[in-house]
């Protein structure tokens, strides 16, 4: 389903790079003044992802960085609404600019200073959390978070090598690392890796992994971890099931099913960022600064908005995700440490 949605915006993109413009062609009109507010709550959430207080909040924020940065006779809530529109749904960017009465090039302008502000000055809402957060509930306790690796499908990246950016699934993709709490928000994020790179080599180049490595205890106590899938090392701060050999007992059994339930929630936060920003279903980008940035916007709007009544859809690339993994590499006290939460689960 993937290669066959990235293959239709491809031929889309290239028809659009085809077509003459057009001149003195009408633009949609008053449709912020006098649509929108026609929108009851339900109507303006599931249209912009936020409510109509989170906007104003948004707008409060980016307001006097946005039109001192920007030179534009665009209002800033015309903008802010286009620019949270084009994230959260899968209309072409042409038709965008129609419903809110502007150039292609002008919204594409907009969108991207948009994410650089949020990313600039709404960063806070990603943070990276203190103590357990309701994975003892699922199971499996003493967890800080868990981490996963999600591609956002692009298209072919202007860079000096855009064949690492093919993944084995043979479309054109960027790495999300994501570390997710029980409570499916975003706890620290890392975007922007090749998607022919493996999950553990992105996880490798995380600022979590690089803490890991020389202060473990400034970001996980004694005694608590991090959850992941078989693609990552074991490390004493990171637990990852058990290797199936066809061996195990009855308890590594019941280790890796209960990880396993504690870990989905990454799995369903990516389901839920993807099902609120559609965009990245497929990123018509092919700057992997702006990819970057919008990609990590919409996990910051994400957390803004986030519902626990959210529900999830499924990813649009599960069989990535679901290959054999190459070994990693284990550590012998993460082991040790393992089999001891294996005895006492």
């Amino acid at each position: 389903m993937a290669e066959l949605a990235a293959f239709a915006f491809v031929i889309n993109d290239e028809m659009e790079e085809l077509e003459i413009p057009l001149m003195n062609v009408p633009k949609i009109p008053g449709y912020v003044d006098t649509v929108v507010p026609l929108y009851n709550p339900a109507e303006f959430k599931a249209h912009f992802r936020l409510s109509k207080a989170q906007v104003e909040d948004v707008i409060v924020a980016l307001g006097p960085v946005y039109q001192n940065a920007l030179c534009t006779k665009m209002p800033i809530t015309h903008s802010v609404l286009a620019c949270l529109w084009t994230l959260s749904n899968q209309e072409s960017y042409r038709g965008v600019a129609d419903r809110f009465g502007i150039s292609k090039s002008a919204l594409m302008n907009h969108l991207h200073h948009f994410c650089t502000l949020v990313n600039t000055h709404l960063g806070y809402h990603i943070f990276w959390p203190v103590g357990e957060l309701g994975f003892a509930r699922a199971g499996f306790p003493h967890t800080v978070c868990a981490v996963d690796g999600c591609h956002i499908p692009i298209r072919k990246p202007h860079v000096a090598n855009p064949v690492g950016y093919l993944n084995r699934k043979n479309f054109y993709s960027g790495i999300l690392t994501g570390f997710c709490t029980r409570n499916q928000r975003f706890c620290h994020i890392t975007v922007g890796h090749p998607g022919s790179w493996h999950d553990a080599r992105a996880f490798r180049l995380t600022p979590v992994a690089q803490t890991l490595d020389l202060d473990p205890l400034s970001i996980v106590p004694a005694g608590m971890h991090i959850i992941g899938d078989s693609a990552y090392p074991l490390l004493p701060q990171l637990m990852k099931p058990y290797r199936d050999n066809g061996h195990l007992t009855a308890g590594q059994k019941r280790f890796n099913r209960k990880l396993n339930s504690a870990r989905v929630c990454i799995e369903h936060t990516f389901g839920i960022l993807k099902a609120k920003f559609r965009r990245l279903r497929y990123l018509q980008m092919s700057s992997i600064e702006r990819i970057t940035s919008a990609v990590s916007a919409c996990c910051i709007l994400h957390n803004i908005c986030i519902d626990p009544q959210d529900h999830t859809e499924h990813p649009t690339e599960p069989e990535l995700n679901q290959e054999p993994h190459p070994p990693q590499p284990n550590d012998a006290q993460a082991c040790n440490y393992r089999d001891n939460i294996c005895n006492n689960l």
